[in-house]
């Protein structure tokens, strides 16, 4: 195999794995999060460090339930 095959078929199966990750990065993030959502999260966050909303351990959350 000459040297100018062998990058033909690098490049080949580059693309081919190219459109793999471009599927599955789309499976993955979906169509994303809408601005509300993002909004929503944030809002989220601040509230469990600001102490406005109480953020539980697994432990904690296990017992708080009866689950323990």
């Amino acid at each position: 195999m000459s040297v100018v095959e062998l990058l033909r078929e690098i490049k080949e199966k580059l693309e081919i794995l190219e459109k793999r990750l471009s599927r599955l990065e789309e499976e993955l993030l979906g169509d994303g999060l809408t601005e509300e959502e993002i909004k929503e999260v944030e809002e989220i966050i601040e509230a469990c460090k600001t102490g406005k909303m109480k953020v539980y351990t697994l432990e904690e959350a296990r017992k708080e339930s009866g689950l323990e």
